[in-house]
Order: structure tokens, then sequence, then C-alpha cells
């Protein structure tokens, strides 16, 4: 006999479910589970460990104004002159990233000697800010710059000056005490045991003497420094100088997948390369130069080729530096590493001219 819309046939003991609801009533008579948290239970997770990508993604109270930077001592011109400033500012200021707005305060049709610059990154900013304080634009004009975040720093100085405090020393002792060794005998790096275990011999008389010796101590070569002052050891994430009579650890330097190094004749920058893709068209990190004494990045370079290195060229004093691009020479002076008189030299085919001049340093 046929059922009734609605209603429901027993068969084998199990009802069947109503074709029209489509709910399945075999567990209605179950328990259902218990969500509650037992007695006594303590929740110990934190925000940050359950939501912590989220959380990176707050907004801050100096979100919108760390990526803007104030400009100070600019010319003051008029009209008819201000496009050129502009170009002029933009040249200057878009090599640190990308500028997303410009707004120049303009009195009686005149600019007011300061400027906004709003970058695309607050990274981009910082590093404009480190770059271009102090910047000499011509005789009369050196730019004062700052983040627009710190007047409200600057606006609350207290009134009582306090003291730093000092961080602790790190005595890695003489980093050049081997020129101390009676017999003026030199030290060398042997790495063995399938690249595992590193060890610095002193090239002895007779017999070399070991003078350290570390178990994976870098993950492929080992580069001395020109006046062999520093040893610099290869990782994944990066480069590490040791040196001093322990060979202790100096400073580490953050480039994934470094491949080569260089370093300027008077040790006093080191240059990176990784063939790594980051940074993007706004910050170029193939190549990277170092302060190798403060830590710092001093500015990045895309890398166009890979065949010739090094890529830089050091004056003998590290005062000037070399680069050879596409029909240009652009020669940069530390240590704030902007272009000399502000351009590149244009020299056609010059690669093919002069490159095999590059090779050595230059005075």
């Amino acid at each position: 006999m046929a059922a009734d819309k609605g209603d429901t046939e027993i068969r084998k003991g199990k009802k069947q479910p109503d074709p029209q609801n489509n709910f399945d009533m075999s567990n209605e008579d179950e328990d259902e589970p218990d969500f509650n948290d037992p007695e006594g239970f303590v929740d110990d997770i934190t925000d940050e460990e359950l939501l912590g990508d989220l959380l990176k993604n707050k907004p801050k109270a100096s979100d919108g104004i760390d990526n803007v930077i104030v400009v100070d001592n600019i010319p003051q011109v008029g009209a008819e002159r201000q496009e050129k400033l502009k170009n002029v500012i933009r040249k200057i200021f878009e090599k640190f990233g990308k500028i997303v707005y410009e707004h120049y305060p303009v009195e009686n049709e005149k600019t007011k000697g300061y400027i906004f610059l709003e970058y695309s990154s607050p990274v981009h900013a910082a590093e404009a800010v480190k770059m271009t304080n102090g910047y000499k634009l011509d005789k009369q004009h050196t730019f004062s710059v700052n983040l627009f975040s710190d007047f409200d720093k600057f606006e609350n100085i207290p009134d009582e000056w306090t003291a730093p405090a000092p961080k602790p020393f790190n005595d890695v002792g003489n980093l050049r005490y081997w020129l101390q060794e009676p017999d003026c005998s030199d030290q060398y790096s042997v790495i063995y045991d399938g690249g595992d275990r590193t060890a610095i011999y002193l090239n002895s008389p007779r017999e070399p003497s070991l003078i350290e010796e570390r178990a994976r101590w870098t993950e492929t070569y080992v580069r001395w420094s020109p006046q062999g002052t520093y040893l610099a050891t290869f990782h994944v994430k990066g480069i590490a100088l040791w040196g001093g009579e322990k060979f202790d650890q100096i400073m580490r330097f953050s480039h994934p997948g470094v491949q080569l190094i260089d370093f300027s004749p008077c040790e006093r920058y080191l240059v990176t390369f990784s063939p790594i893709p980051s940074g993007g068209q706004e910050d170029p990190q193939a190549i990277i130069v170092w302060d190798i004494r403060t830590g710092q990045k001093k500015r990045g370079f895309y890398c166009e080729t890979q065949s010739t290195w090094p890529i830089l060229k050091w004056g003998p004093d590290g005062t000037y530096f070399a680069r050879i691009g596409r029909d240009t020479l652009s020669v940069y002076e530390t240590p704030h590493f902007g272009l000399l008189d502000k351009k590149s030299l244009k020299i056609n085919d010059i690669r093919k001219r002069y490159g095999f001049c590059m090779g050595t340093s230059w005075s």
C-alpha cells in the first residue's frame, strides 16, 4: 500500500527518511556530544598562538604615518621652477622605494622649503631617512630628513636628560693578533670530512699547527678578508664573520641563498650576492653592500649578469666604488653611497671596450 506524503514506512525495523525533508532520523535518540570544557579546565593558549597571523596585520596607531618622511631645507623656488625641483627630488628619493604621494607646501607661489613624501612601505621610508639625512644638494641646501612619526617623539622630549644604559662590551680580543706571530707564519683554512669539519692551521715551520677546529662551521666554503682580519662562513640564511684569537663571531648578515661575497680593500664593507628573488622592484636585494662594523645594509643593487664577479670595483681606501651598467659607468661615494656628482657616465659599448680594465682595484 502506498504511503501518504510525509509518512515513512517501516522496513526491517528501521525508519526511512522522509524524501521531503532529507533529515536522517536514525540517530535522534543518541546522546549529543558534550562540547563543554571539563571541570577545572584552564585555557592557557594565548591569542598570539591562535591568531598570530591575523594579529600581525592588526592596525597600529602609527599606520599611515610611518611611511611618510619630511624633507627640510629644500630650495624655495617659484612656479616656473617647481616641476624641475620635483624631478630632482624624485630622482634622489625614488631609489629607496615607490613614492605614492608627494606634497610641496606653497606660499605666495613659492615652495616653503620643506616637503612631505609618502612611500608604499615604512621600510622604504626608514631607509630614505637613513641614507639622505645630511644629503648635500648644493652649496646652500643640505637636507634634514625625518620620519613624520618622529615629530611626536621630538615634541615630548623630557626636560631632564637621562643617559642611555650602556650596552655590554663584547671583547673579541685583538683582531690582528696574528701580526705578532714571531716567525710571521700565515694562517690557512681547510675544509674536510665531506665538508662537515673546518680547521684553521698556522703554517709554522716543519709542521703546521692546529689553531681552531669546528664541526659544521660553514655550509659551503669559507673566505678570508683581504687583510686577514675576518673569516667569513656561508650559511643558508647569510654570512657570519669570525675573528680574534678564539675566532669569536663578530657579525652576522642576513641574505638568504648567498653564494658570492667580496670585501672592500679597507675591510670596512662587505658585498654579498644571492640569486634568490627578493625585495621586488622597490627594494633590490640581489647584491647588498653592508657596513661590517655596524651590520647595517648600506645599499642594494639589481644583478644584470652573474658572469663577472666581483661586480663592484673599489678604490684602495674604500672611499669610492664603481659599477658597469649597460653603456654606463656609475661611481658611488661612501659612506652615504650616493652617485658621484649625482649622475652616471654614458660610455657606449663600455663592457666590450673597458670591461677588462675593471678586474682590478683602481685609484
